[in-house]
């Protein structure tokens, strides 16, 4: 790949152009994967254009319908919309705060003017040489498009019957079946919007905070981000002085006890839920970027979080996640599960949970190996795109991983419901001296350290165990900071 030498060139990098996970963009004969969507995509816009000539015409009036419908009740459909995700994401999401709120536009500006965003300014930039961090500013991009992509899916959470009910028991049936009609027609012309308006335009509506209806950003704690700093600290000296880290104290503040709060706004319902899923999806983006070490982080993310990105992971996005996530919703064990669900009167909402957790931690499996070896990622993501059977041999291990990992969180579940209905007088007696499998001296995190390395070995007995002394669920949040440490 050719060093970056100007501006124009710098673009060209930060684009999807030229990447390596991109069929056709990695330097083989092929057709650009690029060019097969834009075509695609033409013929989608004309024909919806064609079919919907007066929603287009009228799309400030829907605005204005939704506004008018939502006036009086955006506390609760804010609320609705963290219940939702609750029960949507379960377990993945029970360790952060989330602030979820339907704001109007000008508070929308507000907040993207207060939070850090995409850079609008030429930057001054170095050549890249380092293949590595070509590789990572690539596989940066690629994770923004989908987490983009899997924002613009959010009309498939809308119509689900926890917010179509929730919707019902605030506004009434009728107001509430216009609103739900209103939001998908509205979110159905923003992306014909998005895929038609001259990207010209978009940059100066962008530069001005003009027309933007929501916000997602990912908020640490001030008191415990300072604490973190010193601990990051300590653990840079420790490494400097050659020591090693895994059990090192500094390095376990760092990943546990963490105060993430997702901070999410939108203007209507549908903008909400947008902004929510990329908010969940950008926790693992940003937990990939902060695992680089060095400059390496400040070169990827000045290479990749630029408004430049922003209007192209728009385009893309949402084709982009369709194939990819084609690789959990057609694998055979996840059709076999979700008959079983339907066969058994699964409400629709339960068939998305497990989906969507499904995605989630396929998603979350994949950047980890792009944080690892980015080059692999890049090369998983290329056999994806190209809907090639090779990717269903890639991917198999890390779908069946997600499943597992679910199969282990019901039955951890219904054994700790099973305990809570127990007495306090058939807890069995604790010694005082601990003997050599007595661990009930140990802290919490020191149980969960105990259950990670179990699941490492693959030692699902020894995990039962240690679950049952820990007595409680196992700390995802603690879990994923410390294969990043690891790493």
């Amino acid at each position: 790949m050719q060093k970056i030498n100007s501006f124009r060139e710098f673009i060209n990098e930060a684009s999807l152009r030229g990447n390596a996970g991109i069929p056709g963009e990695e330097g083989s004969d092929r057709e650009s994967w690029l060019d097969k969507i834009t075509q695609r995509s033409d013929r989608a816009a004309q024909e919806f254009a064609m079919a919907n000539r007066a929603d287009i015409q009228g799309f400030m009036g829907l605005i204005m319908k939704s506004q008018q419908l939502q006036s009086g009740h955006e506390e609760e459909l804010s609320q609705l919309t963290v219940d939702a995700f609750r029960t949507l994401y379960s377990s993945l999401i029970e360790e952060f705060e989330l602030d979820f709120k339907i704001v109007t536009r000008e508070e929308v500006k507000q907040q993207m003017e207060e939070t850090p965003t995409e850079k609008e300014e030429e930057p001054e930039l170095e050549e890249l040489e380092d293949q590595e961090i070509i590789d990572h500013i690539q596989v940066r991009k690629i994770q923004r498009t989908i987490q983009q992509g899997k924002g613009l899916s959010a009309k498939a959470i809308l119509n689900l019957s926890i917010f179509k009910k929730g919707l019902v028991e605030i506004m009434g049936r009728e107001d509430a079946a216009e609103y739900l009609t209103v939001l998908n027609k509205i979110s159905n012309v923003a992306q014909f919007f998005d895929w038609t308006v001259p990207e010209k335009m978009q940059k100066q509506m962008w530069q001005a905070r003009q027309g933007f209806s929501g916000s997602c950003d990912i908020q640490f704690g001030k008191e415990e981000a300072e604490d973190k700093d010193e601990a990051a600290q300590m653990v840079l000296t420790d490494l400097e002085n050659g020591e090693d880290i895994t059990d090192n104290e500094n390095a376990e503040e760092l990943v546990s006890g963490l105060n993430v709060k997702i901070v999410t706004r939108g203007v209507d319902l549908s903008v909400l839920i947008h902004e929510s899923i990329k908010g969940i999806y950008k926790l693992i983006t940003q937990a990939s970027l902060e695992a680089l070490y060095g400059g390496t982080a400040e070169k990827v993310l000045m290479n990749t979080d630029t408004l430049f990105d922003e209007l192209q992971e728009l385009k893309f996005g949402r084709q982009m996640q369709d194939v990819f996530f084609k690789q959990v919703s057609q694998h055979p064990l996840v059709l076999e599960k979700i008959d079983a669900m339907v066969a058994n009167d699964a409400e629709d909402w339960e068939i998305a949970s497990f989906q969507e957790r499904l995605n989630y931690l396929f998603f979350n499996a994949m950047s980890m190996i792009g944080q690892d070896e980015p080059s692999k990622m890049l090369e998983i993501v290329n056999a994806i795109l190209s809907e090639s059977a090779e990717a269903q041999e890639l991917c198999d291990p890390l779908v069946r991983g997600a499943i597992k990992h679910l199969e282990q969180e019901e039955e951890y579940q219904s054994f700790t419901k099973g305990q809570a209905a127990q007495t306090y007088s058939e807890t069995p007696e604790i010694s005082e001296e601990p003997g050599e499998d007595d661990y009930s001296h140990l802290t919490k995190d020191e149980l969960n350290d105990m259950i990670i390395d179990a699941y490492e070995r693959n030692d699902m007995k020894e995990v039962e165990r240690l679950r049952k002394m820990l007595g409680e669920a196992l700390n995802i949040t603690h879990y994923l900071g410390r294969l990043r440490l690891r790493s």
